[in-house]
């Protein structure tokens, strides 16, 4: 029996030696800061090396298994103390945003309101705005798929105020090549987790730009003013925190999605670690409907149908404010005919 158990030690361990060294290759490939050539040096030797030094029999096994952990215990407490390093971004993600509060209202500097031709590159515009939270009207749930996953879907939120303002709020990765972008790199410590605050024209029109335009879909989140007002507060708190101590990108635990389930205490209260839409942005519509935070007396495939922007959204620049043209984006939702013609 003891022997049995033993093997059962030994099997688990080398398994679990292979898996921690594989996800160290991975993360060495993904190090920004360190040479290519170490980079992939790595990648390449870390898995050999330390399956040698593991399961090669021989006199000394227990010295190099020792040698073997010794190393892994150093990756881990270097990957542990990586930081953000500074690198070229794309003009989109060029400035770092903050958020400063005096009592009720924030002001944004590098509020961001770019201007997105069709087809074409985008022309950043940076302003300040601020903000009143005692004038918040409202919040609605953003849903752009990008694939043909749940995986590949883009959330985001919208809040809205009385006097015609609306507040778009995205968490992504910070680019620095749109041609380039790596997903596996989310889940080693390798981009910058990059909060963006600006108008819907921008934010929202972006994926309208694209040829072929994004799909988007809107859902009105059901609570109280004050519960939309606190975690709206706490999303521009952890933009303020970002401003001052920049975070990595994570594809599991600091995404566009579970970032906005890890800044609502509802949510991480609520929502067990185990259940796999926590961390799914496509699966996120069923989810709020079973929280009773979106709309929940209608099936989630009826729901997500009904609240798809129809065609024929008009572009920003013909509207003579932003206010004017979320109205008109708004006017869209559920249609399924292009408008009329002037």
């Amino acid at each position: 029996m003891r022997r049995f158990l033993l093997t059962g030690v030994g099997v688990l361990a080398g398994g679990l030696l292979v898996l921690v060294s594989v996800f160290m290759a991975a993360a060495s490939y993904y190090w920004l800061g360190w040479p290519d050539w170490m980079r992939s040096g790595l990648a390449v030797g870390i898995v050999p090396v330390l399956a040698a030094l593991w399961f090669f029999p021989g006199q000394g096994l227990w010295l190099r298994r020792l040698a073997a952990l010794v190393a892994i215990g150093v990756f881990f407490f270097a990957y542990s103390q990586k930081e953000v390093l500074p690198q070229a971004f794309v003009p989109l993600h060029e400035r770092i945003l903050n958020a400063r509060f005096s009592g009720n209202t924030v002001e944004i500097v590098n509020y961001r309101d770019a201007v997105h031709p069709v087809g074409a590159p985008a022309q950043p515009r940076w302003t300040t705005h601020s903000f009143d939270l005692d004038a918040l009207t409202g919040a609605q749930l953003v849903y752009q798929p990008f694939g043909n996953s749940l995986a590949t879907v883009h959330v985001m939120m919208t809040f809205a105020f009385a006097n015609g303002d609306h507040l778009a709020v995205s968490f992504e990765a910070r680019r620095t090549s749109w041609e380039k972008f790596d997903a596996l790199a989310g889940f080693f410590r390798h981009d910058q987790l990059y909060p963006v605050l600006g108008t819907e024209r921008d934010l929202l029109w972006k994926r309208l730009a694209h040829i072929p335009p994004n799909e988007l879909y809107f859902f009105d989140i059901q609570g109280s003013d004050a519960e939309i007002r606190a975690y709206l507060r706490r999303l521009l708190e952890f933009v303020a925190d970002l401003h001052d101590t920049p975070q990595f990108y994570s594809t599991v635990a600091e995404s566009c999605f579970t970032t906005l389930v890890n800044l609502s205490p509802r949510l991480q209260e609520t929502v067990p670690w185990y259940d796999l839409r926590r961390w799914v942005p496509g699966a996120s519509v069923g989810l709020f409907q079973d929280l009773g935070i979106i709309e929940s007396g209608i099936s989630e495939e009826a729901l997500i149908e009904r609240q798809k922007l129809g065609p024929g959204v008009r572009a920003p620049w013909e509207f003579e404010d932003a206010n004017a043209w979320s109205r008109h984006l708004r006017s869209r939702i559920g249609q399924t005919d292009p408008p009329a013609t002037d």
